[in-house]
């Protein structure tokens, strides 16, 4: 997802922006032998894509569950922006460490950039979407 945003921002391929890239579908996540921190799938798909931005101006991007809980969580997911990463380490956090260590919902809680909605009492999917100004 974050090579195809900066394609459509820097070369307007496989469309011109502003655009926006939906997915559905769960994703999986590998945890390995180690003990995970906190957060969801999609925590971990939108620190992981921001990571891979890096900062890219005019990409900003949702992923959430739409039951309302991002694996056990309170939050459907989280919110990403071009100064994430920077929010991010203003507060002490390094979000690569967070995301190797499975803690997305750290950088999301102390940026507050969590989605929080409640539980929906709906299961339809998980949702992102990806918007390139």
């Amino acid at each position: 997802m974050a090579g195809i945003a900066k394609s459509v921002a820097r070369h307007g391929h496989p469309a011109k922006a502003p655009a926006v890239l939906l997915s559905g579908g769960e994703t999986t996540v590998s945890i390995g032998d180690a003990t995970p921190g906190r957060g969801g799938r999609n925590m971990e798909f939108a620190l992981s894509l921001a990571i891979a931005l890096d900062g890219h101006p005019g990409v900003h991007a949702i992923a959430v569950d739409t039951d309302g809980i991002d694996g056990t969580e309170e939050a459907a997911g989280a919110l990403i922006g071009p100064g994430l990463l920077a929010k991010a380490a203003e507060r002490g956090l390094d979000a690569q460490d967070c995301l190797l260590r499975h803690d997305s919902h750290a950088v999301f809680d102390a940026t507050g950039d969590l989605v929080v909605t409640g539980p929906t009492l709906t299961n339809v999917n998980d949702f992102r979407a990806v918007l390139i100004s």
